[in-house]
């Protein structure tokens, strides 16, 4: 009777435990498929950087060249800022702090670019020293379009670049109409690089 009752106690036992563990088991399966489920949910933030250009055309308060900051979030460019030529050396040179630019990176100087904010000796104010961009008017028009600058362009035609320049443009930089397109990103920095270029410069003069 003893033995009947601790073969019974024994079975009952046992049969509880597997029961435990298959319960286990389930609740293992079941939270590692939860936790599979969240983690593939979590959506893949890609780092934003900035995207500086410059376009080359007669706009607003008849500046021969406006200015753009963008965000690029690795699909699409958003928060397009169109700033004047002191604003945008402050914010790409780092200057001034922007969404832009929360770092406060010298981007001209990280792409080896003559261009900085110079203390006036008599004002005693930052003014803007920028080699480059005095120049850039240059690609698109052969003689400066306003009074008070003698110096030539290097634009074949009078009033926008030869035929030939354009294809060039287009070519290595992307940019197919200087009127309504910006050089932007690698391109701009590529750009300020060339019109510093004397062998560029020449170059570029000889297309027709």
């Amino acid at each position: 009777m003893f033995i009947s009752s601790s073969k019974g106690s024994n079975g009952f036992i046992l049969n509880l435990f597997v029961r435990f563990y298959v319960l286990y088991e389930v609740m293992l399966r079941i939270s590692l498929f939860l936790c599979w489920i969240l983690s593939a949910s979590v959506l893949y933030i890609p780092p934003v950087y900035p995207v500086f250009g410059v376009k080359v055309s007669i706009g607003a308060n008849s500046q021969i060249t406006s200015f753009v900051c963008y965000l690029n979030n690795g699909r699409v460019l958003s928060k397009k800022r169109v700033v004047d030529r002191d604003t945008f050396v402050k914010i790409v040179s780092g200057y001034w702090p922007s969404v832009y630019n929360p770092k406060r990176i010298d981007f001209f100087k990280e792409n080896n670019i003559d261009c900085a904010l110079i203390l006036d000796s008599i004002t005693l104010k930052p003014v803007v020293g920028c080699v480059p961009m005095d120049s850039l008017w240059k690609i698109r028009f052969s003689t400066y379009p306003f009074k008070h600058n003698p110096e030539l362009g290097w634009s074949n035609k009078y009033h926008k670049p030869s035929p030939g320049q354009e294809q060039y443009l287009f070519n290595r930089y992307g940019v197919r109409n200087v009127d309504a397109e910006y050089f932007l990103d690698t391109s701009f920095w590529m750009l300020m690089n060339d019109v510093t270029d004397t062998d560029w410069i020449l170059n570029y003069s000889a297309i027709n």
